[in-house]
């Protein structure tokens, strides 16, 4: 199953959905980035092609900024808020790994975002 949702700031790409396994590919335009988030499950991240930076928080206060580049990977511990941020001139292509119960992000991201595939 693939599934594709066009977002404001570009693309995200279910490739995997399931209570205890789900992944996919996270497509941001140039200058863009996601509202800062969390997840209830850690978030494994592969930079897949361009620059993905990301800024990092403790609650409301800001910790520090992560540049991922081609190949680099990043695990983001649970319930971490954190913001997917492209400061480039190239989309930026991130693939994404929960695993764990993320269900209600997934419903979410459906209700509010158009499905294109």
């Amino acid at each position: 199953m693939c599934e594709v949702h066009k977002l404001p700031q570009g693309k995200i790409i279910f490739s995997s959905i399931s209570k205890s396994l789900n992944t996919g590919v996270l497509c941001l335009d140039p200058h863009r980035e996601l509202a800062k988030h969390n997840r209830p499950v850690a978030e494994q991240l592969v930079q897949i092609t361009g620059t993905c930076t990301m800024k990092l928080f403790d609650g409301e206060v800001f910790i520090k900024e992560i540049t991922l580049y081609e190949n680099e990977t990043l695990t983001i511990p649970a319930n971490q808020f954190h913001i997917h941020s492209n400061p480039t001139e190239e989309i930026s292509v991130t693939m994404w790994k929960f695993e764990g119960d993320i269900s209600e992000v997934i419903k979410k991201i459906r209700e509010e975002n158009e499905k294109i595939l």
